[in-house]
């Protein structure tokens, strides 16, 4: 998989199920050896969790 930027995974969690955005998250934190590309997608997953529901649901 080749890089991806904040804006793109950021659009796919708001389309996945939460359930789905958490396994996804414990599946790129469990790989014994990711790449540089799922290490970045898991931080901006991290990032996009921990933001301000308001920011996301453009109540901003």
């Amino acid at each position: 998989m080749g890089e991806m930027d904040k804006a793109t995974v950021w659009a796919m969690a708001k389309n996945m199920r939460l359930f789905t955005s958490v396994e996804y998250l414990r599946a790129l934190d469990n790989d014994p050896a990711p790449s540089a590309a799922n290490q970045q997608i898991a931080e901006y997953l991290r990032e996009f969790m921990t933001t301000d529901p308001n920011l996301l649901l453009g109540d901003e």
